[in-house]
């Protein structure tokens, strides 16, 4: 059953021009974009009083890390 759903899904996407590569290129834009977000969001909404924490305590490092650690699982895995 799961090998005739997986022929008639593949052979949609071959008739409409997408595939794997598509897919994949979605979700990675998606985590570009949220990569860019983080990048460029002004510290005052993170932490409302501008401490400076280390860098093991600070949010966006963090945030920053687990992006682009889905971005690279996406590449090689998606």
């Amino acid at each position: 059953m799961s090998t005739e759903l997986w022929m008639i899904a593949a052979g949609a996407a071959v008739r409409i021009g997408t595939g794997p590569f598509w897919g994949k290129a979605a979700f990675v834009a998606v985590f570009a974009a949220l990569l860019v977000w983080l990048l460029f969001l002004p510290a005052r909404l993170i932490d409302s009083q501008g401490v400076r924490r280390p860098w093991w305590r600070n949010v966006r490092f963090w945030a920053i890390l687990v992006t682009i650690t889905q971005i690279g699982v996406y590449l090689v895995l998606g």
